[in-house]
């Protein structure tokens, strides 16, 4: 069972990957993360009621300040994770920061997830406004 969730999971990362899922304001996702922050951050997965998506770089590089991916949750509550490592068996020991959101974005608003550095590593937050600074 572990192996066909981690295969699913890949599958997700390579679809997302593929298919460009780095976003910027004008997606229709409800959920974005921000990456404000130096951490290397290659992959980013949210952990829906009745699912786990992911993305990550096509050329599997960590994300830089300021770039993007946009989920489309649907169910809440979600869990955001950030990972310093590429596709394969996420596991806590991979896990940089995560953060649980637990209602769905007010109508016609969206959540940004944003990464920022801290005096602990690395902090993640969200909010309804795009993230000042970025």
């Amino acid at each position: 069972m572990k192996r066909f969730l981690t295969l699913t999971l890949m599958a997700l990362i390579m679809l997302f990957t593929l298919s460009d899922c780095g976003c910027d304001n004008d997606i229709q996702a409800d959920l974005v993360f921000v990456n404000d922050s130096h951490a290397a951050i290659y992959a980013v997965v949210a952990d829906l009621a009745n699912q786990t998506v992911g993305a990550q770089k096509a050329d599997s590089s960590p994300l830089k300040l300021g770039e993007t991916f946009g989920f489309e949750v649907g169910e809440y509550p979600v869990t955001v994770a950030v990972y310093d490592q590429i596709a394969g068996d996420f596991t806590q020991s991979g896990m940089l920061a995560q953060i649980v959101i637990p209602k769905a974005p007010p109508e016609g608003e969206r959540w940004y997830v944003t990464a920022r550095d801290s005096g602990s590593g690395l902090a993640l937050s969200a909010g309804t406004e795009w993230p000042s600074g970025v």
